[in-house]
């Protein structure tokens, strides 16, 4: 039943602005991380907020990014 489930009958195109915005916001997301990376590692001071902001940015724009790749595979 779940091979039934997976098999693709018909080529379906991936909407074009659901793959851009997938790109986009995988693109700001990893950039979240990156900038949460370098800050703790490289940071003068411990700021709360700049820490909180990036795990929130981080998190929201490749949870959507991986939300809108698999909507535009039909999954």
């Amino acid at each position: 039943m779940i091979l039934n489930i997976m098999q693709i009958n018909e080529f379906e195109i991936p909407s074009i602005t659901l793959w851009a915005l997938a790109w986009i916001f995988l693109l700001i997301g990893i950039f979240s991380v990156v900038v949460l990376i370098l800050y703790t590692k490289y940071g003068r001071e411990l700021s709360m907020k700049l820490t909180v902001l990036s795990i929130v940015f981080s998190s929201v724009f490749l949870g959507f990014a991986t939300h809108f790749f698999l909507t535009s595979i039909g999954v």
